[in-house]
Parts: structure tokens; sequence; C-alpha cells
């Protein structure tokens, strides 16, 4: 025969079953929410760079702008701006798909540093570089076109410019030797990395004259990793140089700065014709007595007033008064 369960022995078994669920759910790996201690952590991304480093290389590379705007300007003989626009930790995989195909795409080995980094020239920038350095004003072609191996002989002067300056925006971190080891028109030719690898993308535009195009440069995290040490040190540097009175050092930079200094004879006029007729040995009348003194220009504007005397067999300028606007 069948035993009926009371009421409390039906209670007392659901409060059971209930106690031995929560002490199950409990053994399950799922702690209370009150208990837990832990924040996440993504393993696809366990390579990526600090905040303080990257603002380390975006340092860098803003300089490398600042020369490579001054060389590229020379060797074009053009105005050209560089500016960095972006900067960025992606996979590699990411960074070839932002690339156009076909592209400039070079390998660059940067000993002592061990790997190395990659560099993409655009198509809008590449070919009207290409046009000026055979003597055209500079224009885009109507369709985009393949990069051929004389075209990219070529505009390899522009990419050896940009490791020059590379290596010189480098060097308050380490010293490189950037060289230029292989290009390519298609960027999924040339692996440096691993696809998932992470790397810093720094992108940066360049306008000549009415054109313009981007230069990215793709740093493989593992070799900036390897090197961070380096800059570590740049960092407690920078540190401890900011610590002292940036008025003394800049007065102790100017300290050696060369400045040009002249003594001008002004407010004198002559008319054309009689400056045509002027011949060797003729005397030229100012309006300036001998008595007068003469203006002192420093650096081409005009600081005190004197007069020439000799000093040791050579003519010198003695300083009367300060000059008054």
């Amino acid at each position: 025969m069948e035993k009926i369960l009371s009421q409390d022995e039906i209670n007392a078994l659901f409060s059971t079953m209930s106690t031995e669920g929560a002490v199950l759910e409990n053994s399950s790996g799922k702690p209370a929410q009150t208990e837990a201690n832990y924040s996440r952590y993504d393993f696809c991304r366990s390579d990526r760079i600090p905040k303080d480093h990257i603002r380390a290389i975006h340092q860098l590379h803003t300089n490398f702008a600042r020369h490579y705007s001054s060389s590229l300007s020379a060797y074009l003989r053009a105005l050209v701006e560089v500016s960095v626009t972006s900067i960025d930790q992606v996979s590699y995989l990411d960074f070839l798909k932002l690339l156009s195909d076909p592209t400039l795409f070079c390998s660059i080995s940067m000993h002592p540093m061990h790997g190395s980094l990659a560099m993409e020239l655009s198509p809008p920038l590449v070919f009207p570089i290409i046009d000026m350095l055979l003597g055209g004003p500079g224009k885009p072609p109507p369709e985009t076109r393949t990069l051929t191996e004389i075209k990219m002989q070529i505009v390899e002067g522009v990419i050896k410019l940009a490791l020059r300056d590379l290596k010189e925006a480098w060097r308050p971190v380490i010293e490189i030797n950037p060289r230029l080891d292989s290009t390519e028109t298609r960027p999924l030719m040339l692996q440096i990395v691993a696809a998932g690898e992470t790397v810093v993308a720094v992108g940066l535009e360049v306008r000549v004259g009415d054109n313009s195009g981007m230069l990215n440069l793709c740093i493989p995290s593992v070799m900036l990793k390897m090197n961070r040490i380096i800059f570590d040190q740049q960092k407690r540097q920078r540190r401890s140089e900011t610590g002292g009175s940036e008025a003394d050092k800049i007065s102790e930079i100017l300290r050696t700065a060369r400045i040009t200094v002249c003594g001008q004879i002004r407010d004198n006029a002559l008319v054309v014709e009689d400056l045509l007729s002027i011949g060797v040995g003729d005397i030229i009348q100012l309006n300036h007595s001998v008595d007068d003194p003469i203006q002192l220009n420093v650096g081409g504007m005009p600081k005190f007033r004197g007069r020439i005397v000799m000093r040791r067999g050579k003519r010198a300028f003695e300083i009367s008064h300060k000059y008054v606007f």
C-alpha cells in the first residue's frame, strides 16, 4: 500500500531538493556573483602593445613625417606635406585587406632588430610621383595601371629616401639600418608575419601638389615587444629630461647658434640713371655725416647704434646705445 505524504513532509522534500540544486550549481564551476574575482582576457590579442609604447611610436613617426616632407620636397622640387593620420593595432590579415591591389608593397629589414616591417605606397601617390620624376606635371593616370619593373625602379629612390628619414626618426630609440629587401605589387604575395599576428599599422597621408595618397607602415608587434626595454629606457630618459627648467635648456641650445651681425647706413636713395652709370673709381655721396651713428643689425633686425673704429688693426663696431624703435 502506497504511503501518502503529509504537507510537512512535502515541504521538507522540496526544501532538500532546492538545497542540493544550489550545491550542484556551485560545484559546476560557476561561483556566486559576490565572490567573482576575474577579468576578461582575449587570447587572440595577447601580443598587444602598451599604450605608452604606442604614444612613443606615434611621436617617432611624427618626426619621420616632418623630415620626409622636407626631403621629398627637395627630391621632387615640389611642395610635399606628410602627416600621421592613424595608428592602430590590427591583425596582419586585416591590414592587408585595407590595401589596394595592385599597389607598391615593400619588405624592409630593420637590423639589428629581428624581423621586417612592411611599407605600402598607394597608387594615387606612386603614379604622380613617377610622372614628376619623368618630367611631367605630376598628374595621375586616367585609370589604375599595373606597376612594371621599370616604374618600380624609378620610384625606388623615393623609398630609399623614406628609409633614410626613418633611420633618423628612430635614432633616439635605437640605431637601425633599414634596408629594402623586396617589392611586390600584390600585398598577399609578401608575408612578413603570420596572418593572425598583431601589427601596428601607421598611416601617413602624403600630399604632392594637388594629389594625395597614403604611405602605410606595418610594424609587427613581436619586433616591438623584443625591444620594449629600449622604449622603457627612452620613457625614463624623457621624464628625467623634463625635470629641469625648459628655459635653461633652450638658452643653452641657443648659445651655440650663429647669427649675422652687420653695420648699415640706411635712408639713402639713388636715381636708376645714376646707378647705371656708376663705374670703378666713382664716389657716391651719402646723406650721412661722418659723425652720425651707424645702425647695427643682429639677424637682420636693428638692435644698436654706434660707430666704426679700429681695434688691433681691424675695423670694429663700438656700441653707443640701443636702437629705439
